[in-house]
């Protein structure tokens, strides 16, 4: 028999498996074309290494590359190659390829396992049978194959120990059975639509979750009389049902009373009667479905684990540009003082404030809350606040700068996407024209414990094309405090489900003692926290405290 060639298993960058045969050899690995093996990654050199023999057996050599050629993680000049052999070349989130020596395939080792036992021994050549059988899958299942390749194995090893004629892997995908793998006795793999399956089987396995098996229907009067299994002519058949067996806490107890989740059917069929199956023969077709249930949950669970990872990763960089927009401090003034800071409730938020420097001395100060939360908040945030920023800095009048800023975001915002905003531009002797978007009230803290509002005559930024927008005037006096905040203050929630509220903040306001910008945003903060008292909260939250102290003579 010829020797049988070994396999490269090509992971790609974005987790999905290719399998390359080692011919010819000297077999050459780079991002050139014409390689052998050509990867498309910039940081892999041209010409990075190539896979020679040597005595039958096979070495991988490194062909001078930029960062190296690493297996199994240490960096190799010449490595002779073993089976499962991990290769890498230096750099990260790239290729990594799994080396796939020539061993025996399952249909040489059943057959060595048959002929070494004697003719007399039935019983325990049929064990060994059986058990050659496991050995197979279990070598399959602890190698480095793509998914459809294990459960091919699996498929081969049923169709062994059944002898049929013909299997299919039927995984559930969106709450319907699909064909995912199809297997002939000749391990040939066969397209889903050369096989028709009894509907009617499978229908009877979903829906009793118990297997089915058959060694002749002609006998079997649960199947025989069954339109498809007639039409089909089929004399043997095996369905068993693929199962996720549900687990409580950590130690992974089994929750009573609770089906169990179907993840699939082990199907297969033959047009000829089968002798019946023996009790070891049914405990390895339930041991096979159950290997096979375990891989794919375990594949289910690892793509949820790196779509988790990735989108760790995305909002991590989210978070990242999110805080590089915010102002890393404030402007300086001999007569106010500014700080402010806002807190996402996930990684990142819809809120956000800014402070824009303007002719005159006098500076534009900005919140914003974006409907929603999560990525596409902090997305139209950004957004939001680049279109403003460049809108307010050319010193338009307030309702131009509302009315310019509406139209871009209704034109380029989802339908269900809008945002409220205060935006108050300060001058050095106390004026404030302030505009509310549909944001809540400002409010404004002076000697003796008064507070005044600054509410809302606007609609929403982005809700309608039509909204007109109209700005008021306030006059800060020495010593007083400007507050701006957003909706996660006021709807605070403490662990009752009541509400910090507007009334809340207020009281706080009346009740402050101290002196500085400072020390009033700290105060704001200590009494929604002690207000809340751990609680976890829905929304984010933003204050922005402005003391004005006045401009000297």
């Amino acid at each position: 028999m010829a020797a049988r060639i070994p396999k490269l298993v090509v992971v790609e960058p974005g987790g999905s498996r290719r399998e390359v045969e080692v011919t010819p050899t000297p077999f050459r690995i780079g991002r050139q074309a014409g390689n052998e093996l050509a990867l498309r990654d910039s940081r892999i050199s041209r010409q990075q290494a190539q896979i020679v023999t040597d005595n039958g057996k096979y070495l991988l050599e490194d062909m001078g590359s930029r960062h190296g050629t690493f297996v199994n993680g240490q960096r190799v000049i010449k490595h002779e190659l073993r089976s499962d052999d991990s290769i890498d070349f230096g750099v990260p989130e790239s290729y990594q390829i799994i080396f796939m020596s020539s061993e025996e395939s399952l249909g040489e080792l059943i057959q060595r396992v048959e002929s070494s036992v004697p003719a007399a021994a039935t019983s325990v050549g049929h064990g060994l049978h059986h058990l050659g059988v496991l050995l197979e899958v279990a070598r399959a299942l602890h190698s480095s194959m793509s998914l459809e390749d294990v459960l091919a194995s699996v498929l081969d090893a049923a169709l062994q120990v059944t002898k049929t004629q013909r299997g299919v892997l039927l995984l559930m995908q969106d709450g319907e059975l699909q064909p995912s793998v199809v297997r002939s006795s000749e391990h040939r793999m066969m397209r889903p639509q050369d096989i028709e399956i009894s509907q009617s089987v499978l229908r009877q396995v979903v829906n009793s979750r118990r297997e089915l098996i058959v060694s002749d229907t002609g006998v079997d009067e649960r199947i025989r009389d069954q339109a498809s299994v007639v039409r089909l002519e089929l004399h043997t058949i095996v369905a068993i049902p693929l199962e996720k067996l549900p687990v409580m806490g950590s130690l992974d107890t089994t929750i009573s009373g609770k089906p169990a989740e179907l993840l699939g059917v082990l199907y297969l069929d033959s047009h000829a009667p089968s002798t019946a199956f023996s009790d070891l023969d049914r405990e390895v077709l339930r041991s096979l479905a159950q290997e096979a249930a375990t891989v794919v949950e375990n594949a289910r669970l690892f793509a949820l684990a790196r779509a988790r990872e990735r989108l760790d990763h995305e909002m991590k960089i989210a978070q990242e540009i999110q805080k590089r927009l915010l102002p890393k401090s404030f402007p300086p003034s001999e007569v106010f003082t500014i700080t402010g800071t806002t807190i996402a409730c996930e990684m990142v938020g819809g809120d956000y404030l800014d402070v824009l420097e303007l002719e005159g001395g006098r500076y534009g100060l900005v919140v914003a809350d974006i409907a929603g939360k999560g990525i596409p908040a902090a997305l139209m945030a950004s957004m939001l606040q680049g279109t403003f920023s460049a809108t307010a800095g050319t010193d338009l009048a307030l309702r131009v700068v509302a009315g310019r800023v509406n139209k871009y975001l209704v034109e380029h915002s989802l339908d269900d996407r809008y945002a409220t905003l205060f935006y108050a531009v300060l001058a050095a002797d106390g004026s404030l024209e302030y505009l509310n978007a549909g944001h809540v009230p400002g409010m404004i803290l002076s000697e003796g414990a008064a507070v005044r509002y600054l509410p809302s005559d606007n609609f929403p930024l982005g809700m309608f094309d039509f909204a007109e927008y109209s700005s008021s005037r306030e006059k800060l006096a020495g010593g007083d405090f400007l507050v701006l905040y957003s909706d996660g203050i006021s709807e605070a929630q403490n662990e009752r489900g009541e509400l910090f509220g507007e009334q809340g903040l207020r009281d706080l306001l009346v009740k402050f003692q101290g002196k500085t910008a400072n020390e009033l945003f700290e105060a704001i903060h200590v009494g929604v926290r002690e207000f809340t008292q751990g609680a976890p909260q829905s929304d984010d939250m933003t204050v922005f405290v402005v003391h004005y102290q006045g401009k000297k003579a």
